[in-house]
Parts: C-alpha cells; structure tokens; sequence
C-alpha cells in the first residue's frame, strides 16, 4: 500500500533525497552546534543523568522497556529481526552471545541501558548522544559495574550526522529507540542513522505513536498523575504515527518488514505486546541495495 502512495512515488523520492542534502547540518566542527529545542530536550535528559541506572527511580519505566526489547532469556524484537536477516552465523543463533559479529550503532544512547545489553548479547556497539552528562553516566556504569563488556562498547558524544560523514555504510544495525518523540527534523536525524546502514542491514525504531490514547497515557498520565517519568519528557507535536514513519523510511530505500504495538503496565512496571500500534510501537525497516531501489 506504501508503495503506491504519492509520498513513495519515484519523483518525490529523489526531490525528497535532493531537499535533505540542502537542508542537512553543514557543521564542519568538532563539537555538535544544537538549536535551542534539542539544547532543550539534551538538558532535560541530561537532568537525569545520575538516575539513569536506578531501577526505582525516574527511569524505571525504560529499565522495564528494556525488558521487551532485549531480554537476555527469551527471544526480544532486535535479535530476532537482526536474526531474520540472515547474516548471524548458525552456530550463534541459540546462544547468549547471538549478535557476535554484529555492529551495531545505537542513536541517543542515553546512558547506556540499551548499549550494555546489546553488548552483553555479543554485538560490537557504538553509542552516540548530544548529551554530555549522558555519556559520563554511560562510561562510567561501563567501566564499574560493566568493564567486561569494554572492548564491546564505544560511547561519543556526537550528532549522528557528524557520526555519519566518517561511518557510511558501516553497522549491520541501527538503533533509534525513544529518540523521535524527542526530535523536530526527524527526516534529517533518519537519513542520517540510515547512512550508517549497511545494505541489508535493519533499522529499529520504537517510540510513541501521535494518538490520543497515547498522549493521555504518554503524557498525562504517566508525567502529571502517576509520575513515571519526568514532567515535560514528551510533547504532542513531537509523536509520529508508524505510518508517517514508514513513508518516510521508503524514501529512503528501507523497506519496512514489521511493526508491533506495544503498552506500559504501570501497575506492574511492564510492557508487553499488543495487536495495536494506538500507544507506543517498535518498527523494524531493512536498507535495500540500490539495485533493488528502482
């Protein structure tokens, strides 16, 4: 159906393609130059920083996404869809070291919940975010609690943009998780992660779809009633529908191969799967080589 909609139609594809190589970052320097809304959201986050790796604090219900996403005793969404591509060596796939060989980049790491799990799964993982705090809290939880995991793991404090420039087709998979509610030019932020892509390799997103359902659940439930999250973490006009996302994916040759909704049980501090993408959703879209994209 996406196919045959304007927003993939051949001619918009490259006006879109030549739109974004006018409008992306020109930022030669070494240190990432924000507007004031990412500098924003960077200072929120950056606010938590120490609370990062608390379980029972304000990250509690992303330690419990990680739950869904990449448990280390059942099979998670990103194993299974890096394993579905084929490129995992058969004597790995019913291991705990199953993405042994995988690189794998993981866009707006935060401080690392995601990257170490990975990581202990046998991935090599490079950890990109904008917040310097962030990447203190993450190297620091790497090397006390996690050092083993060392030689698997590199933290940057840096704007996937710049990450692209010297890593174009590097990473078998790219990780962008509870990052686009966060972020104004999501196109931009997107071409970028999927320079990084190898061809064949997968992008995942998860983050909150643009609902109703959601922004109650999202946002005033779960920041102004039931405080789970920090006040002013999401915001309305930030959300994006799976769909939207999906077009804007196929422009860019990525095919998307699945979508799954997802919920929060604040009750129980667990998430779980559900058969609709009204609240949150996990995405999964492969980079097709360009002999497949005309």
């Amino acid at each position: 159906m996406l196919r045959n909609s304007l927003f993939a139609s051949g001619k918009l594809r490259k006006s879109l393609a030549c739109v974004l190589a006018r409008n992306l970052p020109r930022n030669n320097s070494t240190a990432p130059s924000l507007d004031a809304g990412t500098q924003k959201e960077v200072r929120h986050h950056e606010n938590h920083a120490s609370e990062w790796w608390n379980q029972n604090g304000t990250m509690g219900a992303l330690h419990a996404l990680n739950e869904i996403r990449i448990p280390i005793f059942r099979v998670p969404f990103i194993r299974d869809g890096i394993v579905s591509r084929g490129t995992v060596k058969p004597g790995y796939v019913n291991t705990t070291r199953v993405l042994r060989g995988q690189n794998i980049l993981e866009v707006g790491c935060g401080g690392g919940l995601l990257t170490e799990q990975l990581a202990r799964l046998g991935a090599q993982v490079t950890g990109i975010d904008l917040g310097e705090k962030l990447i203190e809290a993450a190297r620091d939880h790497l090397n006390l609690s996690s050092p083993e995991l060392a030689t698997n793991v590199v933290y940057k404090m840096e704007p996937v943009d710049q990450h692209a420039k010297s890593n174009c087709e590097c990473y078998d998979a790219v990780i962008v998780s509870e990052v686009l509610e966060h972020v104004d030019d999501k196109v931009a932020l997107l071409e970028a992660s999927v320079r990084t892509l190898k061809p064949g390799g997968s992008i995942f997103i998860t983050t909150l779809n643009k609902t109703i359902p959601s922004w109650f659940g999202g946002v005033i439930l779960s920041e102004y009633v039931l405080h789970l999250v920090p006040k002013g973490t999401h915001h309305w006009d930030k959300m994006i529908s799976p769909l939207d996302v999906q077009r804007i994916l196929d422009t860019m040759n990525c095919q998307t191969v699945l979508v799954n909704g997802s919920t929060y049980d604040f009750w129980s501090n667990t998430w779980r799967w559900i058969n609709n993408t009204q609240m949150c959703y996990a995405l999964q879209a492969v980079k097709q080589p360009l002999s497949e994209s005309n």
